[in-house]
């Protein structure tokens, strides 16, 4: 299968759905990493375009981690909205990609980059199946099957799917690793270890699951042609 993760910031899709994406690449899938924004506010003592530099690099070796390719779109933080650009840009993107499942941040936060992220995949998602909408690639044959994975740890994600991660939890961790720059962002802010917070959230949806280490998803209300069948691994 190929799976399209969208995240808001650098880190997000690899702290939320890494393990997903790692069972994608391990099974000979093909699984992307779409980064909307640069973290150019996430550090201190540095400008910020030396932290989108630093942040860039080390989501690029954590998408190599997990065998997933990184499309970076560069925003500037705080600058993510739906807007007529980024979702002909995002779709033309999908239509490059030709994904079977998008993964994108449920809107469960008042954060108004994370809350947009997701109405900005269901709507691109559509546009990219759209023969009328003209972008650089052929349109999608039909839309991709839309889930919102957990973002970060906010509360008040309902999940519907779980995908069992436990034999690609340890590619995970060494995803989340790279990100050196995020992690002592994380530290100095809020005391929040990244790596802990993941295994403790994954760990908590694998006692769900009756599995060891597990993602969440949600998949209601369906968007996407691939209601009848399951997607996820």
């Amino acid at each position: 299968m190929r799976a399209f993760a969208l995240a808001v910031a650098p880190g997000d899709a690899e702290i939320c759905c890494g393990g997903t994406l790692a069972r994608v690449t391990a099974a000979k899938g093909a699984a992307a990493i779409c980064t909307l924004s640069s973290g150019n506010s996430r550090g201190s003592n540095q400008t910020p375009r030396e932290f989108a530099e630093a942040h860039k690099s080390e989501a690029q070796t954590a998408a190599d981690t997990l065998g997933a390719e990184l499309i970076w779109l560069g925003h500037s933080d705080f600058g993510v909205t739906n807007d007529s650009v980024t979702r002909m840009l995002l779709a033309d993107q999908l239509r490059e990609f030709r994904p079977d499942a998008v993964l994108a941040p449920a809107s469960v936060n008042t954060i108004h980059d994370l809350r947009d992220a997701w109405r900005l995949a269901v709507d691109a998602a559509h546009i990219a199946a759209t023969p009328s909408a003209r972008t650089d690639h052929d349109p999608l044959p039909s839309v991709p099957a839309v889930f919102a994975y957990e973002p970060r740890w906010f509360e008040g994600f309902e999940p519907d799917t779980y995908v069992d991660v436990s034999n690609t939890i340890e590619t995970k961790r060494a995803a989340i690793a790279q990100f050196t720059t995020l992690a002592r962002w994380y530290m100095s802010r809020s005391g929040t270890d990244i790596s802990q917070a993941s295994d403790t959230v994954s760990a908590y949806r694998g006692l769900q699951a009756g599995v060891d280490f597990a993602e969440a998803f949600a998949s209601r209300p369906t968007v996407g042609s691939r209601a009848t069948s399951r997607v996820l691994p």
